[in-house]
């Protein structure tokens, strides 16, 4: 009697189940906008070590979307130009460098510096995961959303609907430790990039000194 019981609860739960849909993720074109003509100002803070000690710079980096152009697998992609000036109020902007940035519904790629980086892979996701040097002869970086939608403040800015990207390097136990993440606001793009590289060398006795390798450079949007 008991097992008919069961057997007609079983059946009931049965008849009331309903199929759960699967989560819908977003595209995500809109966290870097390729249109010819937008252009993004940085201020840009970094830090160099030499032998003699640690070297601070600071200048504004602008990033321009420039004339469309076939890239080499014959895909419809955009020039991109960078350009740096140590005072914005000079307003003298010399030349830096020029690559190409291609993007789909499944990816944006950036051509920098002769290298073929894998920025971003969609559609939205938190369980995501890219190799941003993928394309490239570099040691795996391995990139995923962090957060999908939340406001980020960047000093007295800010923004809301931003998504966080985490990058991971690979490291080599205590000798060299790395923190590098990025932000993109959804219609305007990349705000903050986030790079710090501490590396150091052991010597025969035993002392930890810090190798040239290391660097801290930040990206903070400056314009729009």
């Amino acid at each position: 009697m008991k097992q008919v019981a069961w057997l007609g609860v079983v059946g009931f739960l049965l008849s009331c189940s309903r199929e759960i849909p699967l989560p819908q993720y977003e595209e995500g074109q809109v966290l870097f906008p390729v249109e010819e003509g937008r252009n993004w100002v940085y201020e840009v803070r970094e830090t160099t070590y030499t032998t003699l000690g640690s070297v601070p710079n600071r200048y504004f980096l602008r990033v321009r979307i420039d004339t469309p152009t076939i890239d080499a697998y014959r895909r419809n992609c955009f020039y991109v130009v960078w350009d740096t000036t140590s005072s914005l109020e000079q307003a003298k902007w010399g030349f830096l460098r020029v690559g190409l940035i291609y993007q789909d519904s499944i990816q944006t790629e950036l051509w920098e510096d002769n290298r073929r980086y894998l920025l971003l892979r969609f559609p939205l996701s938190p369980v995501i995961r890219w190799n941003r040097n993928e394309y490239t002869d570099l040691p795996p970086e391995i990139c995923r959303y962090h957060t999908l939608d939340t406001v980020y403040s960047l000093e007295a800015n800010s923004f809301s609907h931003s998504v966080i990207v985490l990058r991971r390097l690979d490291t080599l136990g205590l000798l060299r430790k790395a923190l590098h993440y990025e932000v993109y606001t959804r219609g305007l793009g990349l705000i903050h990039r986030y790079e710090r590289l501490d590396a150091y060398n052991l010597s025969p006795n035993g002392v930890l000194t810090r190798s040239t390798d290391s660097y801290h450079r930040e990206l903070r949007l400056y314009y729009p």
